[in-house]
Order: structure tokens, then C-alpha cells, then sequence
């Protein structure tokens, strides 16, 4: 839990409760949280080299970067695990105004951010380090299982390079190319997605998350580049997807 100490404490204490574990018959999953802010620091290697002590990771500390340096860092962890992937979590989501770490606006961009970026758990923290279980935070969270509703999050990879004409931390994206993408716009914004290869239509269907509601409904046909453009200022997410999907 935000631990500084010694990496022999760690390991001792997994491989005693892994051992214990095995005595009493049952498996566990064991993961430790260092405090370290940057993902490529070696507090994070502890973890990250060693799957057979650890079962999945957890990035919580990278929630205290902002913008494109909080997607390129947790893209960065997730490249790195490639090889031999595992979960990774984020259970401490900073950010809520009158805390220290962040106001509403960053606890709901890293959270978005984490949750586009391939995250296998998104939570926000407790007030007033996040916002918690907060109206911003509900509508959130039924903001994403709209979005998962349409695109199956474990289906798609952070996917970036597809967007043309986007200004810094403006639009993030995860897409399974011609068949389903996924995007998140932090505070509206117009971007261009690269739909070159993929032919036919797609239903676009947005979902406002400061209401956790849908939005505006329409259309887009593949074949080349295409304006995505957000209905207006504010947390957006919008889903294209095959019609039949949508």
C-alpha cells in the first residue's frame, strides 16, 4: 500500500501467505502497490519481473500524472507486461476538488484514460484523495458500462495512431480496426479517425458521462478519413460500431 520499504518485506510476506495458502488448499493473488510515480522505476520492476510471485500489478501511482503523460506511462507498463501479461489495476483513481492530488476533472480523466488505455480494474479513491462513490463518480461508471455495452473493452488496444488532427490529451482511442472503436474525449474536441480499411457503416453512438446518459445517435461511413467531432464541451465517450451493434 504505497510502500517505500525494502523489497526482502515484500517477498517475505507473499511467500508466506502463498505458502500458507497452500497448506490451507486455497489459491490466492497477490500484488504489491509501491509509491513510486513513474511506472519505469525499479520500485515497479519488483512486480512487473516477477509474475511467478505476484499475480497481477497495480499502477495506482501513476494517477498522480496528468494528461498525455498519464496514457504514455500506463501505455508503457502495458507494452512491458506484453510478454507475460497479467492484469493490471488501478484502485486508487486521485483527483476530487479540495483534495491534494488533483481536482474532479484530473480523477475523471485518469480514470477514463485507464479505463480506454486496457485497464483490467478502474476505482476511484476516497474522498477527499478521489472522489469516491460521488454523483461525478456514479455517472462515470454508468457512463462506461454504456460504453462496454456496445464495445467489449477486452476486445480492443489503445490505438492512438488511428487519430488525425488531435490537439494534446484531446481524444484517447481503443479499436479492434473495422470492426468496433472506442473513444474518449476529456473536454470535447474534434479529431479525424482513420477508417481507410474499413468499409461499409458504422453507428456512432455518443454517451455524455457527466450525466452518465446517452447522447446523440448517428452515422459515419468507412472508406477513408472521418471527422469525429464531440456534441460540445465536457467528458464525452462514443462508440462506433458495426449497425446491429449499436
Amino acid at each position: 500500500n504505497e510502500t517505500n520499504g525494502e523489497e526482502a518485506w515484500s517477498v517475505y510476506w507473499a511467500e508466506f501467505i502463498r505458502e500458507r495458502a497452500r497448506v490451507a488448499g486455497v489459491e490466492v493473488h497477490l500484488t504489491e502497490m509501491w509509491d513510486d510515480w513513474n511506472l519505469q522505476g525499479a520500485h515497479h520492476r519488483r512486480t512487473f519481473d516477477h509474475p511467478e510471485r505476484y499475480a497481477f500489478v497495480d499502477v495506482s501511482q501513476n494517477n498522480h500524472q496528468t494528461g498525455q503523460r498519464h496514457w504514455d506511462q500506463f501505455q508503457w507498463a502495458r507494452e512491458y507486461l506484453a510478454g507475460r501479461p497479467r492484469p493490471i489495476n488501478t484502485v486508487k483513481t486521485y483527483g476530487a476538488d479540495g483534495g491534494r492530488f488533483g481536482n474532479d476533472r484530473d480523477g475523471l480523466e485518469r480514470w477514463w484514460r485507464h479505463l480506454i488505455g486496457g485497464a483490467a480494474a478502474v476505482r476511484f479513491h476516497r474522498p477527499d484523495s478521489g472522489l469516491g462513490f460521488s454523483a461525478p463518480a456514479e455517472a462515470s461508471i454508468r457512463a462506461g458500462r454504456k460504453l462496454e455495452s456496445l464495445v467489449r473493452l477486452w476486445e480492443v488496444e489503445a490505438a492512438n495512431g488511428l487519430l488525425g488532427e488531435r490537439g494534446a490529451n484531446e481524444a484517447y482511442l481503443a479499436a479492434r480496426p473495422g470492426v468496433a472503436y472506442a473513444m474518449y474525449f476529456p473536454d470535447g474536441g474534434a479529431v479525424t479517425l482513420d477508417l481507410r480499411g474499413a468499409e461499409g457503416t458504422f453507428v456512432v453512438r455518443w454517451i455524455d458521462i457527466g450525466r452518465g446518459d446517452w447522447g446523440p445517435r448517428g452515422e459515419v461511413a468507412g472508406g477513408d478519413w472521418r471527422p469525429i467531432v464531440a456534441p460540445g464541451p465536457g467528458h464525452w465517450g462514443v462508440a462506433l460500431v458495426r449497425p446491429g451493434g449499436g
